[in-house]
């Protein structure tokens, strides 16, 4: 099975107007729960999404979960003491073994906390943990816990809603996930986008429904002006993955839109789902002033 990496949600229309989605990151029907996740040993499954240049992290405050590990697993004692370019390296190198030891795997899940990290560091132990064949069915309150935390950066709170929506197809308790997805997708900031996404992609899967409500409820974001423009990007493309032509009137009108990016998807979306009549908005923006219009109307 390819394996991908996370791609930033910021980043969801290319050039070419299509859409690159991120996955993984999810939660239950009610809030996370605040206790403790116990450590519990996992094996392989797939996650996707984009990594970060470890040049642009800094160190960060420590996270009040990180917990003092006595023992650390075999090989992995000096990684308290090794630079943090060094500890992303063994990381990185443990995130291709689909079949890590226990204690490892335990280890990471306790370690993720760890704000000091840098976020590809962390990432990549997300990456270890769900790429496991026999992933922890618990593994998504992890995610849970850490996306309800405020205090985590938002780049880390967005990594976790994709790596919980990875979760979903290994959880013990998936109306948590799918809950977590519907509840922020609801919402008006970036994190918002990203659980649209993620639904999006759930139910491409087979593993979410939503009702005639979520095309209603994408309607109305995509015309509140307070729903941030990566969002909007995201419910355009959502629009035509899903191929929403009821909603091809609102599309219409974001493909005149003086925003480049919202112009872009618009057209790239008209492109999936339009009609005939839409034909002079797409050759428009053979002639637009932004290249990356004129390649999503080509």
């Amino acid at each position: 099975m390819k394996r991908n990496r996370f791609l930033p949600l910021a980043l969801l229309v290319a050039a070419s107007g299509i859409i690159a989605f991120t996955i993984i990151r999810t939660r239950t029907s009610g809030e996370p729960s605040h206790e403790p996740v116990e450590p519990v040993s996992v094996i392989p499954t797939p996650v996707m999404g984009g990594v970060p240049d470890a040049a642009t992290n800094q160190p960060k405050p420590a996270s009040p979960d990180v917990l003092p590990v006595e023992t650390l697993p075999a090989g992995w004692q000096d990684f308290r003491t090794i630079t943090e370019q060094e500890r992303l390296n063994r990381v990185t190198a443990a995130m291709e073994n689909y079949t890590l030891p226990a204690d490892v795997l335990a280890f990471f899940e306790q370690e993720i906390f760890n704000r000091q990290h840098w976020d590809v560091t962390r990432n990549n132990m997300a990456n270890a943990l769900v790429w496991q064949e026999s992933p922890n069915p618990r593994l998504h309150a992890l995610f849970a816990k850490m996306l309800a935390d405020e205090t985590e950066s938002p780049v880390w709170r967005d990594y976790c809603l994709q790596f919980l929506s990875e979760c979903l197809k290994s959880s013990s308790d998936p109306d948590a996930i799918k809950a977590i997805l519907t509840r922020y997708a609801q919402g008006k900031d970036g994190l918002a986008g990203t659980a649209i996404v993620n639904v999006g992609l759930q139910e491409a899967a087979g593993r979410m429904k939503p009702d005639e409500t979520f095309s209603q409820q994408l309607e109305a974001q995509l015309a509140d002006p307070e729903v941030v423009i990566p969002t909007k990007l995201s419910i355009l493309a959502m629009i035509g993955k899903r191929n929403d032509v009821r909603l091809l009137p609102l599309v219409r009108t974001y493909a005149t839109n003086s925003t480049d990016a919202l112009r872009r998807t618009a057209i790239a979306t008209l492109g999936q789902i339009g009609t005939p009549e839409d034909l002079p908005l797409i050759r428009a923006g053979l002639t637009d002033p932004n290249r990356s219009v004129q390649m999503a109307a080509r």
